[in-house]
């Protein structure tokens, strides 16, 4: 076998490059100048060819596996392109050939289904992490050094199966690389054996990996991320899809992962919520995807802002039914009595994290007004630059583009994408207290996130059911598009409510100089199934394996 050069290094995740640019040209220097010397020997046609490097050599040397293993980095699904809850109540992406929207529309089957192809994606990461753990004992180097390798090889295989698993449900565990003279015809493990399995990595990773990475290793799987992700994926084990029978040590065990991130004092709540999606490696920043131009971008200027700036495409566009969800600046919902929400200035006196998310008809942007009434500059009618009226809730996000950054051509976007933020592990650990009926503690972790947004605490009559539905609300405005909302819907068995409902936007139609009327209508109508729980396992691979079921509606 033989490891390319291109996979090796080409595609290392960038914050080696962002840290530590000259030091991974001196490395890559170091193995073009080794291959050049094999090639002057005499049996040059017993080499490998000038593109490879043998992967028996990957295996002698630490520091060529921490090649290996930075590439298991660089295949992590994510980024605002993706924005997998664009397929829900939240939004939608504006342009009917995202993959979202085949999602919205219902046509999922075996053959083809959007982020599908994760199933390939991971299985082929799991592979390259079975490779690092069964290959660990015969690398030479620092014992921390081959340690903090085999953690992180351990959390990159968790991950990869949380993903598999929150997708798919039970998927096949396989423990070690196959080879041809293997059994290939896995069957699928349990839910339940999938969760054991990924917690135990886990707890492996926890107890390899240092609590925080610095200069050039600077987002790599802490000890933090292991038991962040681990609090993750316990807290679905102990929802209702997966915790029918309301099992309370499966909430205590959710409880009690969450808890261990807390206790281990090294994240705190940013103060800026809309800077800390600027802020690269901030305090609250537990893992994510490293950004460096001109490397490596994310395309977010362009991507997202709003329509009629500078031909940017407006793929994201927030929904009426999460506009609503944000309360008044006093803490009252909108219909709450006493709120004060006028419908006719539905924009004025909310929940401050509104104004850092999204951005709507009025709102002040890149130096001008945004329209988004009908026939405005970014609105809906003759200046609709991409024929997508059809398509337009009179809304579009904001909180992970920058006034800062151009738009279009060179997009020098390079903020980090994050994938676990401390406060998901608050609102993690409040829920799971709530679902024990802890409301006390959990009206506490939930107030620490209100109070960083500006707004009061809860009143402390909320308890129970209740106090539950507000953590859900405020679980919603404070990560949406962070791609947590498309599995809270599911693990909390609620989409059939809430995704299958008609898409709702503001029409907003302009009546004078600054003057606006107002207007909720459905945009579009959204089909759900009860099999879209679960996306289908890829029909070519039911075809290849007999023993591999498929999920029950397809």
């Amino acid at each position: 076998m033989f490891c390319e050069l291109p996979t090796a290094y080409c595609k290392l995740p960038t914050y080696l490059f962002k840290n530590n640019y000259m030091k991974i040209l001196k490395i890559v220097s170091l193995i073009a100048t080794g291959m050049l010397l094999f090639s002057c020997e005499k049996n040059v046609l017993d080499k490998n060819p000038l593109g490879e490097i043998d992967e028996g050599l990957v295996w002698t040397d630490v520091n060529l596996a921490t090649l290996y293993v930075n590439n298991i980095y660089a295949a992590i699904p994510g980024g605002i392109q993706r924005n997998m809850d664009c397929a829900t109540n939240l939004g939608d992406q504006g342009h009917n050939w995202m993959s979202t929207q085949t999602w919205n529309i219902g046509d999922i089957t075996p053959a083809s289904a959007p982020f599908q192809d994760e199933w390939y994606i991971c299985y082929t990461q799991i592979r390259a992490a079975n490779n690092v753990l069964v290959n660990a004992g015969t690398l030479q180097g620092s014992p921390a050094a081959i340690d903090q390798l085999k953690g992180q090889a351990y959390f990159l295989r968790a991950y990869y199966y949380t993903e598999l698993v929150n997708l798919f449900g039970g998927v096949p565990l396989i423990d070690k690389p196959q080879a041809l003279t293997d059994d290939l015809m896995v069957a699928r493990n349990s839910y339940d054996e999938c969760v054991g399995f990924i917690s135990s990595d886990l707890d492996q990773a926890a107890t390899l990996l240092p609590e925080q990475w610095d200069g050039a290793d600077l987002g790599r799987a802490s000890k933090g991320a292991a038991l962040a992700l681990k609090s993750r994926i316990l807290l679905s084990a102990a929802s209702p899809l997966h915790n029918q029978s309301n099992s309370s040590a499966k909430w205590q065990a959710a409880s009690d992962a969450a808890k261990a991130v807390i206790d281990l004092g090294v994240y705190s709540l940013y103060p800026d919520y809309y800077r800390l999606f600027h802020v690269d490696n901030n305090s609250e920043v537990i893992f994510d995807l490293q950004y460096a131009f001109p490397i490596r971008t994310q395309g977010a200027e362009y991507w997202l802002n709003p329509q009629g700036f500078q031909g940017a495409f407006g793929a994201l566009r927030p929904s009426q039914q999460l506009v609503d969800m944000y309360e008044m600046s006093n803490g009252k919902a909108i219909n709450e009595a006493g709120s004060g929400y006028d419908p006719n200035n539905p924009y004025v006196n909310r929940d401050p994290r509104f104004y850092k998310s999204i951005l709507y008809n009025g709102a002040p942007w890149r130096g001008r007004i945004v329209e988004t009434f009908t026939d405005g500059a970014s609105g809906p009618g003759q200046f609709d630059q991409y024929a997508t009226g059809g398509q337009m809730t009179g809304y579009y996000g904001r909180k992970f583009i920058s006034e800062a950054n151009p738009i279009g051509g060179a997009d020098k976007a390079n903020e980090n994408w994050i994938l676990i933020r401390y406060v998901e592990i608050l609102l993690d650990y409040a829920e799971a207290q709530i679902a024990l009926g802890n409301n006390d503690e959990g009206r506490k972790y939930i107030n620490m996130v209100r109070t960083r947004a500006g707004l009061p605490d809860l009143n402390t009559s909320l308890a129970g059911t209740a106090l539950r539905d507000k953590l859900r609300s405020e679980r919603t405005v404070e990560l949406p598009f962070e791609e947590v909302y498309f599995f809270d819907v599911r693990r909390w068995k609620v989409a059939e409510v809430l995704v299958g409902e008609p898409i709702k936007k503001m029409e907003i139609t302009a009546t004078g100089p600054n003057q606006y009327t107002y207007e909720v209508k459905d945009m579009e109508t959204r089909e759900w199934r009860p099999a879209f729980y679960y996306l289908p396992i890829p029909q070519d691979e039911i075809n290849k394996n007999p023993k591999l079921q498929q999920n029950p509606g397809y």
